[in-house]
């Protein structure tokens, strides 16, 4: 009974109610997750009109991504402003791009020419584009994507939050094929649900419609609000960035919209892009926000461990040495009590985590990944701890 001392009291009640509030605000944190599943129910299946849409198709040295995106998209929506931007080929891209115009004599072609200096361009690009459309939405696609099973779907998942008036843009996650590494889809289900996470209007949600880290390649926006933000004034000095700051200062003049639907999304070769510049770009509360998840997450894991361990130690001072049960006061069942009530509300938070992640990874396509992603976060977590004096 010597561990359960008059000194010990203090600590067990501090202990349990900062561990009671730490497990309250991961809680908090795993509901904010849960926003995309009200988010799913809500994609119409009636988008805009194809003629008020320009579809925007970029790429670089690839003929074949144009042919292939070019043809399916006048085969499903003859109606359909088109425009290919070349962005600095230096194979045969233009003449096949020439061919197609010949072929579909609407068909835009913007080239940005080759530049040794400016080699980040689809900034550039995307300006261009924007300049030559007449549509009053922009659809944007890269020629690396896949295309949908249903063009049609796809275009009407894509723009159908527009219908509700006040949408200035939509983007919808990008999948990685079934023979990608389990590390590749660990990174595409994270960065594909974080930055739908960030855009979901829910409880502890910090920041409203900023798509942080967004896979660039399977967006939307209204055209005219384009030019009222000025395009990339706020950010042009950054090489990457291109759709994530773009829809970030779109947010300033209405809601950017998530959509989280198979139809929506297309499947790309996994694009993987890390840039200090970048996140210093990105607004202090957002930039902190994941350290402030791993905080929160390695210091409620440590709450349960030191709750664990005093479990164990109460359960000892209250047995004999021939392992049967003693008399002990009130107090010391009641503290039992309250590190058994933190294990349970514990456990609790990672199964609602588990679940929410299991129907994100089946969401994407991916199965049942999402089951790993727990331990999956938490090795990254623990790499990055051990590993930051390299950087």
């Amino acid at each position: 009974m010597d561990y359960f001392c008059g000194e010990m009291i203090p600590s067990l009640v501090f202990l349990f109610w900062a561990s009671l509030g730490l497990l309250l605000l991961a809680l908090g944190f795993m509901l904010q997750m849960l926003g995309p599943w009200w988010a799913w129910r809500k994609v119409s299946a009636k988008g805009m009109l194809v003629e008020d849409c320009s579809l925007m198709i970029v790429g670089r040295h690839d003929a074949e991504g144009f042919t292939r995106w070019i043809h399916a998209a006048y085969a499903a929506f003859p109606a359909m402003e088109i425009i290919a931007v070349d962005n600095q080929s230096e194979d045969d891209t233009a003449n096949v791009l020439e061919s197609l115009k010949r072929q579909y004599p609407l068909l835009v072609v913007v080239t940005i020419p080759v530049s040794e200096r400016f080699w980040g361009t689809r900034k550039l690009a995307l300006t261009l584009a924007v300049k030559a459309a007449h549509g009053r939405y922009s659809m944007w696609v890269d020629t690396a994507c896949a295309l949908p099973e249903d063009m049609t779907q796809w275009q009407k998942r894509l723009t159908a939050p527009f219908r509700h008036g006040k949408t200035v843009a939509t983007f919808a996650p990008v999948k990685v094929a079934d023979s990608a590494t389990l590390g590749t889809k660990m990174n595409v289900f994270g960065q594909n649900a974080w930055a739908v996470t960030r855009t979901i209007s829910f409880f502890l949600t910090p920041s409203k419609g900023i798509p942080t880290g967004m896979i660039p390649v399977n967006f939307a926006f209204e055209t005219a609000k384009f030019f009222d933000i000025k395009g990339y004034v706020t950010n042009m000095h950054l090489d990457g960035g291109e759709a994530e700051f773009l829809l970030a200062d779109l947010a300033e003049l209405g809601p950017v919209i998530p959509v989280v639907h198979p139809d929506a999304m297309l499947e790309r070769p996994w694009l993987f892009r890390h840039d200090s510049k970048m996140n210093a770009h990105r607004r202090s509360w957002e930039r902190l926000s994941l350290t402030r998840h791993g905080w929160v997450l390695f210091l409620a894991d440590l709450a349960v461990l030191v709750a664990v361990l005093h479990w164990g130690l109460l359960l000892m001072a209250v047995q004999d040495p021939e392992g049967a049960t003693q008399q002990y006061p009130v107090a010391v069942g009641f503290h039992i009590a309250q590190c058994q009530a933190l294990i349970g509300f514990y456990i609790l938070v990672q199964l609602l985590f588990m679940a929410n992640a299991w129907a994100w990874s089946k969401r994407l396509g991916m199965g049942a990944i999402g089951l790993l992603s727990p331990f999956w976060l938490r090795a990254i977590l623990l790499s990055r701890a051990l590993t930051f004096w390299k950087r």
